[in-house]
Parts: C-alpha cells; sequence; structure tokens
C-alpha cells in the first residue's frame, strides 16, 4: 500500500463495527466533516448515504476506503451486513426486506425508521464509542453483556439514532460525536440502563445462547443455523400476522403472563417493523415456540389460535424438521379427540 495514498489519520474498524459508524470515526479523526469527505471521494451523484450503506455497501467504496485507511479489503467487507448471508438469510437482497434487518426509511441522509438500536452502557464503556452490527438486527432487543434494553431512539426527543448527521448544518467545532443525539444533542452514553425481563429462566438462557451464536467470537452455529432462524422468522410473521386477528399473540403473551397484548401497526408487517418493546415480545413469544416447537404449536392448534393453512403460507422450502411437524396437524379432526 502506497503511504501517500494514506490520510493523516487512517483508524481501522473496531470489532462488530458498522461500516457506516467506521466512516464517521474516519471523518472525525481527519477533522473533516463527513458530507465533504464522501464528495470528495465518491462525488455528489454516488453518495453513499442516499443508500443503506451497511446493508448494500459497493466494492468501489470498500476499495477506496482501504485504499485511504490501509485496511485489508475482507475487514472493511465484515463491517457490512452482507457478512450474515447464510447465516440470518439465504441471499444478498439490495432492496426490499431483508430478513432480521432493521430497514432503513427516508430519503437521503434523513431518516423516519428507527433502524439503528444502541446500548448505553456499551457506548459508556468503549474508550472511543462507536456502533455495532449486531445493533441493526431485529433479533437483538437487549444487550447480551449488560443484560439491559437497546433503545431504538433518542429517549430525549424520540428522534431515529443517526450518528451520521452530527456534523449536519452545523461548523466542524461544533459537530456532535458520535455518542451524542444529532438531533437534540443529548448523550446517548448517560442514558439510563434499564434491566430486560424475561418469562422464564431457562427462556433467557435460550435466547442469550442465540445472540452469543451471531457475534464475531463465534466460530460455529451448533443448532442456531440458517434453518432455525428461518423457522424463527417466519413463527414471528405468524404472530404478527392479521390472517387470524391476533389470536396467535394473545395466545402466546396469556401463557407467558403477559396481562396487555401490545396493537400491532396496521397493514402488512414483519418483526422487522416493529418497535423495540413489541418485538421483544414477539421474539419471546416465538422463541418460546421453538424451544418445544412440536407440543407448544400442538397446543396453539389445539386452542384454535393458529390455523394449520398459516403454518407453511408463504414459507419456501422450509427446513425438513418443522415440515414433519406441520405435517403431523394437518388432520383437523384429530382436534376433536
Amino acid at each position: 500500500m502506497p503511504r501517500d495514498h494514506l490520510w493523516p489519520a487512517h483508524p481501522h474498524p473496531f470489532p462488530d463495527e458498522l461500516l457506516s459508524s467506521w466512516i464517521v470515526r474516519i471523518a472525525h479523526a481527519n477533522a473533516i466533516k463527513l458530507q465533504t469527505l464522501s464528495w470528495q471521494l465518491f462525488g455528489n451523484e454516488r453518495s453513499p448515504w442516499n443508500r443503506d450503506i451497511d446493508r448494500s455497501a459497493p466494492p468501489w467504496l470498500l476499495r477506496t476506503l482501504c485504499t485511504h485507511t490501509g485496511c485489508n479489503y475482507w475487514d472493511a467487507f465484515h463491517a457490512t451486513l452482507v457478512t450474515y448471508r447464510g447465516r440470518l438469510y439465504p441471499r444478498r437482497r439490495t432492496s426490499g426486506r431483508l430478513s432480521w434487518v432493521l430497514p432503513i426509511k427516508g430519503h437521503g441522509m434523513r431518516r423516519t425508521a428507527s433502524s439503528l438500536q444502541f446500548c448505553p452502557a456499551c457506548l459508556a464503556g468503549d474508550p472511543i464509542p462507536y456502533f455495532r452490527k449486531t445493533w441493526r438486527l431485529a433479533l437483538y432487543t437487549y444487550c447480551p453483556e449488560h443484560q439491559c434494553a437497546l433503545y431504538d431512539e433518542c429517549p430525549t426527543c424520540h428522534s431515529p439514532v443517526t450518528p451520521h448527521r452530527g456534523d449536519f448544518g452545523r461548523e466542524l467545532a461544533d459537530a456532535r460525536p458520535m455518542h451524542a443525539c444529532a438531533t437534540c444533542g443529548a448523550d446517548l452514553r448517560e442514558v439510563p440502563c434499564h434491566p430486560e425481563t424475561f418469562p422464564t429462566e431457562s427462556l433467557q438462557a435460550f435466547s442469550g445462547a442465540m445472540l452469543r451464536s451471531i457475534m464475531p467470537a463465534a466460530n460455529t452455529a451448533h443448532r442456531f443455523d440458517l434453518g432455525f432462524f428461518r423457522v424463527l422468522h417466519h413463527l414471528c410473521g405468524m404472530i404478527c400476522s392479521k390472517s387470524n386477528n391476533g389470536l396467535l399473540l394473545r395466545h402466546l403473551a396469556t401463557t407467558l403472563g403477559h396481562a396487555e397484548v401490545p396493537l400491532l401497526p396496521e397493514g402488512r408487517i414483519g418483526i422487522e417493523d416493529l418497535r423495540r418493546d413489541t418485538r421483544h415480545l414477539v421474539l419471546m413469544c416465538g422463541l418460546w415456540l421453538v424451544e418445544d416447537l412440536e407440543q407448544r404449536l400442538t397446543e396453539a392448534w389445539k386452542d384454535k389460535a393458529i390455523r394449520y393453512n398459516l403454518m407453511l403460507k408463504g414459507f419456501q422450502r422450509p427446513p425438513r424438521w418443522y415440515g414433519d411437524i406441520v405435517q403431523s396437524l394437518s388432520n383437523w379432526r384429530s382436534i376433536r379427540r
């Protein structure tokens, strides 16, 4: 790597750091506004902030960053959400819904969806605060390290978390740091940590093991392979479905001891479209089903909380173990016995 191509400051990605977080740190380290850096590198017509850069970063963008930071290409590649292909979703998609990835909604650099979460304890413990890849996943509703609930918005002004807008419309000297809300300036490191609650201790252990299997340090998928996450995603979709009038959600929430069942948003939704609190409940319900799938799915079917025709609806090439369980419920007459 020719040294004359390197920027004065060329930080490398931290473990599990998002690509967008890394680019913001690069701009801050070189005392240049993020938008200016983007214009100089890519031109206004190819601004990376007009897309979900963490999900669909083109190779030319990664190569350009590597040229100026001395970073290995694959280290930069592993800062993108593409690395979850084959673990959380079967194939890469540059548009539309992507399983377990929180969607970015908005126009240009503006965001209207709560697509980025954060753990205040993690940010407070970082020598240099940064945002993790796992905080873009719908599977993560709490921090498995600190056992506290994640935030999906600034609790002060209720704006989406947008660290890339820290210097937007401001002089460089007035730019807000990574750990501050870009809208109101609140310090996200000082947000109160709320311990997460779980219906059972076994479900807490099961959920924690699942989340740890996704982390970069995990070397093997064990039982948490692509088939597992596809089935869990389908179950969460059934729980969110309006086709059965919320019967399955009410059945599971009541079984797990929830007195109040939240109202789901209107329209066709998925687990990725839910806010953190509702998403946590839906995930706990789905994980509780998977924990003893045959027995608990059969009980829900017998209680008429779910119809047989929804168990495979829209599920292309399901894992055989799931298909066998559903097939055993195909005889509706057995419900009377």
